[in-house]
């Protein structure tokens, strides 16, 4: 049973990945989003009722939020087996399952051209790696603007400002591994 930090942040890394607000969860899962906030930030402790509605709200069962997982020393996830969810802006499949230690997490990513930025709220500390696999993107991180195209790669400490788009033609496809890994 995660701690009440923990739960926490299971919560909000949960909402970061699906690029909703507060209010936005708050609203679907009949809470505040003031009293969705101090659950997210370790300040109290959700009632059962509010963890499974709040756990809906984010399309999830809420034995996700509450189990520690075994997680395996090995995990093979089939194509027909990823988890694909949208953001609004984009799609985002996760490629691979969590493993001992878990460290990473992979994630395949399709932007829309003029959309927002799907990949807000993946990762907020550690690393960032983006591989082009389709398209051209622009990323920008710190103000500096890198124009990538298929195959380009970057790296970046996933704390510093960054945002990416479509920079030219159709949607993209990127490749978004994070270091520690982004709890979905």
């Amino acid at each position: 049973m995660p701690t009440t930090t923990e739960l926490g942040e299971r919560i909000k890394q949960l909402r970061l990945a699906r690029n909703l607000t507060l209010k936005q969860v708050g609203e679907k899962a009949k809470v505040s989003a003031t009293h969705l906030s101090e659950i997210e930030r370790g300040k109290t402790s959700p009632t059962v009722g509010a963890l499974m509605r709040i756990a809906h709200a984010l399309d999830r069962e809420p034995a996700h939020l509450v189990n520690d997982e075994d997680v395996p020393s090995i995990s093979v996830v089939r194509r027909s087996e990823r988890r694909t969810w949208s953001t609004g802006d984009g799609t985002i499949v996760g490629l691979s399952r969590p493993i001992r230690p878990h460290e990473l997490s992979l994630l395949e990513v399709e932007i829309e051209p003029g959309a927002r930025d799907p990949t807000a709220g993946l990762g907020q500390s550690g690393e960032v790696l983006v591989v082009v696999l389709h398209g051209v993107v622009e990323i920008v991180v710190c103000g500096n603007h890198h124009l990538l195209r298929d195959g380009d790669v970057l790296h970046f400490p996933a704390h510093d400002p960054h945002q990416v788009r479509v920079a030219e033609g159709g949607r993209a496809r990127i490749l978004w591994v994070t270091s520690p890994p982004v709890r979905m």
